[in-house]
């Protein structure tokens, strides 16, 4: 019996070394498993954007290297982050800052793009500013001010600013070798033209779509080179931004700037992101009285309703600015460059800018000079020139091409005002910022023949063939220092604007005088020209045929 019972126990304690054998070798397998085949979620987001057949963010980066990407489903308005920016220092270091080893500026379109340097700096951003109703806007409500800003009013025929009548320049400077026959004869390499995407709200269902059928259109015009408004002054950014005080417009909600970097590289079109008009800002203005730019009484200076003048001297806004500049650059690097398109403290005159921060100044450099004086001109456009040249050693430490685009005007008889009497006039010193190591690449020269001719009611003087002695009396002002682009225009100015045969005689006129490359304003009205792709194929594929 007591056998019986023992073999009972043995029977029912047999099957438990087996299942224990069998559950060991279940984990151990499972556990081999888990270690040789790792699916992080970042991973499998990776994965996902790698094997996708839409071309990447420009931001995206591998997740073990940089932050990941930032969807297309991502919040239109995301909340504002804490920025690190540019600290003020670095403009006060323009002055001290060692030369630059000499840039190559390709003379063809294809300018350099490379990877950016990330900034280094730091300091303390501005307070956030919520977007106004008026600046958000929807597809289907096109700004009102979406047509272009104001330009630079035009050179009062009584001077307001006392200066000595210019010495005409010669055609040819005799420190310049005279050109040869071929050379104005050469095709000009860089053919741009603007693009400011305001007009186009409505027009597309999407800026995807919008994006392929502008470039279509340039590439179909032989335009390598395209000028993109990147930043509205009142109504936000056309790109994707989250930099303290920004707001966008529909077209930043959709990053119109991504899909258009995407279609023009892949027709060979570089894109160039546009600041026009200085630093204006209407959030930043308006949530930063003592930012602005002030009169004499102490009033805010104001040209126009639409003006939003933040004072270039006032450190505060030096870092604001250099930091907007900057998160555009790191956000988007494969943009080749950016443009300060008439960079300028006054509309015309002294009326500023006479803020406190440029009253102390003053007052301690020339304690015993009044303003305005000659001396007060020339220490406003010192300002402004410290400010451009900050930006354009930060866009050339993100190893990006800068280009300076700036009216020269013209006098009544045809010659261009000298660069210090703009400089007295307006604020900005063209001569200082040129001669500097931090100097721009490109000099957009604006020479606009039907705005002259409009001006002083003169329509022998100001033809144009007036623009090929232009572009010659720009090239001794730059001294090679620059390359020189040609910027004409379709634009009416009260002379009925420019049809086919007047653009390409305009543009052929342009190219005799042999700049780098021409420049257009703008898409929108160069696609209102009836066979406009044959007469720019006449004109700058072959400008003396």
């Amino acid at each position: 019996m007591e056998r019986r019972v023992r073999a009972s126990i043995w029977k029912l304690l047999l099957p438990l070394p087996l299942a224990v054998a069998i559950i060991v070798a279940a984990g151990l397998a499972g556990r081999r498993a888990w270690y040789t085949t790792p699916t992080p979620v970042s991973q499998k987001r990776f994965d996902r954007q790698a094997s996708s057949s839409e071309a990447p963010h420009p931001s995206f980066r591998h997740p073990e290297t940089a932050r990941t990407v930032e969807r297309e489903s991502a919040p239109a308005s995301p909340e504002p982050r804490a920025e690190r920016v540019p600290s003020s220092r670095d403009a006060e270091e323009v002055e001290a800052a060692p030369s630059r080893p000499e840039r190559h500026v390709a003379t063809s379109p294809d300018l350099a793009v490379s990877t950016p340097r990330p900034s280094t700096a730091s300091g303390p951003a501005p307070e956030p500013v919520a977007p106004s109703h008026e600046a958000a806007l929807r597809a289907s409500e096109p700004p009102p001010a979406a047509a272009r800003a104001p330009r630079l009013a035009p050179a009062p025929t009584t001077p307001l600013v006392p200066a000595p009548e210019p010495v005409a320049p010669p055609l040819v400077s005799p420190s310049l070798p005279t050109e040869p026959r071929q050379e104005v004869e050469a095709v000009p390499q860089i053919r741009a033209v603007r693009f400011d995407p305001g007009y186009y709200y409505g027009r597309y269902a999407s800026a995807r779509e919008l994006a392929a059928a502008v470039t279509d259109s340039w590439e179909e015009q032989g335009v390598n080179l395209v000028y993109f408004y990147a930043y509205n002054r009142v109504y936000g950014a056309r790109y994707r931004t989250r930099y303290p005080g920004n707001i966008m417009e529909d077209f930043g909600r959709q990053d119109l700037l991504r899909h258009l970097l995407r279609e023009a590289h892949r027709k060979n079109i570089k894109v160039i992101a546009w600041w026009q008009q200085g630093v204006q800002h209407k959030q930043i203005w308006e949530s930063h009285p003592d930012w602005r730019e002030k009169k004499a009484d102490g009033t805010d200076y104001r040209p126009d309703k639409d003006s939003y003048l933040l004072c270039v001297r006032n450190p505060e806004v030096m870092q604001w600015w250099l930091g907007l500049v900057d998160e555009l650059l790191t956000e988007y690097p494969d943009l080749d460059g950016i443009d300060l398109a008439e960079f300028q403290v006054d509309l015309w005159g002294d009326n500023a800018c006479h803020c406190e921060h440029c009253q102390a100044q003053y007052a301690s450099m020339h304690p015993a000079e009044p303003s305005p004086s000659d001396s007060w001109r020339r220490f406003r456009a010192e300002g402004l020139t410290r400010l451009v040249l900050a930006t354009s050693r930060l866009a050339h430490g993100h190893e990006k091409e800068v280009h300076l685009t700036t009216v020269l005007t013209a006098r009544k008889d045809g010659r261009l005002m000298s660069t210090a009497q703009v400089r007295d006039a307006i604020g900005f010193d063209l001569d200082a910022v040129l001669s500097h190591p931090d100097h721009p690449d490109v000099l957009q020269a604006e020479l606009i023949w039907q705005q002259w001719a409009a001006i002083y009611q003169d329509r022998k003087t100001f033809t144009p063939e007036w623009t090929t002695s232009a572009i010659r009396q720009a090239k001794n002002m730059v001294r090679g220092r620059a390359q020189l682009i040609a910027h004409v225009e379709v634009t009416d100015f009260g002379t009925g604007g420019l049809d086919g045969p007047s653009l390409a005689r305009t543009i052929a006129c342009a190219a005799q005088g042999s700049p780098a490359g021409i420049d257009i304003y703008d898409a929108h009205l160069l696609a209102q020209v009836e066979g406009v792709a044959d007469h720019l194929e006449m004109a700058w594929l072959s400008p003396n045929s």
